[in-house]
């Protein structure tokens, strides 16, 4: 009896040692993770408050909860009223309190303040409703809907959602348009959507762009300390570049370049030859989004339009219709220019470079891809049907058979078939729950030459939309 009453007293002072080390354990793992959380509340509360003691207006109006956005130019927080501080939570008044980076040029300031009193308040358009200075610290207060990343609903809309958040889309870049200015930074995190209250709201403004040929705003930033272009270009987050608008002259030609003549010693070649290597490299507007610029923006065309953002919706369609975001991942323009020939074909390609003053050499020519058969694998999905039977010129496989293109068996091709146009909407066919007319709008918004893009007034004629 007295042995097994040892054992027992062993055995629980086992237990004791190894419940007070895995008490120990969870209270230093604890501490870990408070520390790693603590110093970022500590870094933005500290934030608020330093932006509180430069802008001390800002203070006695609004309460600054906390940091809800981050750009490269900016900082948001929300914000409320003090008056409206004994309300509950749902009756207060929402703010996101705007604050710019203070190597902000103030022409630069006054050129988004315009476009958001102009434009703003109307149209799924957001307005401003307040602006604070003080020194170099400049707030715009505007109004904040809650919401949610893209990420976590682009693969739960449906059809009938997905066309109300396209036509609210292009509701707005058609009345952005209509004042002659090209938004230039068009995406899921500069589009908010209230999905519970079916809200839409375009932000951000900061890199906005006028049409018409006018004295531009200087740059973003009045610093004249830059990073090489190789660091820009060889980052591997896609991250905002801001515009090249300075107020002094340029030697820029705005006619589009003419390409090199063919007794050119590197006409149809990868190399460049000495006397085109002389030449000044082409400038052009370049400001946005890397994984939404257009290709007249990666191949560096100065005459730039409101096609721009009519490209970016369509990139946006087509992360919801395949469930992907983001759908390009490239790193710089070249890589981003062989993501387009994966998707669009580099023949598409080469013709809108030429038609731009633009010459693309490629080392391999790529079909393009079927955005339904993407859609449809993306998505395990059945895979569209078949189209019509083309003519016998055209390289089609047999049944059962690979595919004369990219070799592989017609269950997992994803090839597109170029006998029948992109645009064509086949009545009654669904392809993992879309209709064929959202694929047929995606390949409209997606049209490589920007003269050829419909405009955001166009889009919203499509079948697809017009039943909204």
């Amino acid at each position: 009896m007295s042995r097994s009453r040892g054992i027992e007293a062993k055995v629980q002072q086992k237990e004791v040692l190894q419940t007070r080390r895995n008490g120990w354990n969870e209270n230093i793992k604890n501490k870990n993770e408070d520390h790693s959380i603590c110093p970022k509340d500590d870094a933005e509360m500290q934030q608020i408050k330093d932006l509180l003691q430069k802008l001390p207006k800002l203070d006695k109006i609004f309460s600054v909860h906390r940091k809800i956005g981050e750009g490269t130019f900016s900082s948001v927080y929300l914000g409320s009223l003090r008056q409206h501080a004994r309300l509950p939570p749902d009756q207060r008044r929402w703010f996101a309190i705007k604050h710019l980076v203070p190597t902000a040029h103030p022409a630069r300031v006054e050129h988004e303040l315009r476009c958001l009193q102009d434009m703003g308040g109307k149209n799924n358009v957001i307005g401003v409703d307040l602006c604070l200075r003080h020194l170099d610290t400049i707030v715009f207060v505007m109004p904040y809907i809650p919401h949610r990343k893209f990420s976590e609903y682009v693969g739960e809309m449906d059809a009938a959602e997905l066309a109300r958040y396209m036509r609210a889309l292009l509701t707005a870049l058609r009345h952005v348009h209509s004042f002659g200015v090209i938004h230039r930074d068009v995406k899921p995190s500069n589009f908010l959507y209230d999905r519970e209250n079916k809200r839409y709201l375009l932000v951000d403004f900061g890199l906005a762009q006028r049409v018409v040929a006018a004295p531009a705003p200087p740059p973003a930033h009045s610093n004249t300390l830059k990073r090489p272009r190789e660091e820009d270009e060889s980052t591997q987050e896609p991250k905002r570049i801001a515009l090249d608008l300075r107020t002094g002259p340029r030697s820029v030609n705005v006619a589009l370049p003419r390409p090199p003549a063919p007794g050119c010693a590197c006409a149809g070649a990868g190399g460049v030859c000495a006397a085109c290597a002389a030449r000044p490299p082409p400038r052009a507007p370049r400001a946005g989004t890397q994984g939404f610029r257009p290709p007249e923006v990666l191949l560096k065309v100065s005459a730039q339009t409101t096609a721009v953002d009519v490209w970016a919706a369509g990139v946006v369609l087509a992360s919801v219709l395949c469930a992907r975001y983001p759908f390009f991942r490239a790193a710089d323009d070249v890589a981003a220019l062989a993501e387009l020939q994966d998707l669009l074909g580099t023949q598409p390609l080469q013709r809108t470079a030429a038609a731009l003053g633009r010459r693309l050499v490629t080392s391999v020519c790529r079909p393009g891809v079927c955005l339904r058969k993407l859609c449809a694998r993306l998505r395990g999905a059945a895979p569209p049907p078949a189209a019509p039977a083309p003519p016998p010129a055209a390289p089609a496989a047999p049944p059962g058979r690979a595919c004369a293109r990219c070799r592989l068996p017609p269950e997992h091709c994803l090839c597109r078939d170029h006998t029948v146009p992109a645009t064509r909407i086949a009545e009654g066919v669904t392809v993992a729950g879309f209709p064929d007319a959202a694929f047929a709008l995606a390949a409209h918004l997606l049209e490589p030459d920007p003269r050829l893009r419909p405009t955001a007034a166009q889009a919203l004629e499509h079948p697809f939309l017009r039943e909204v």
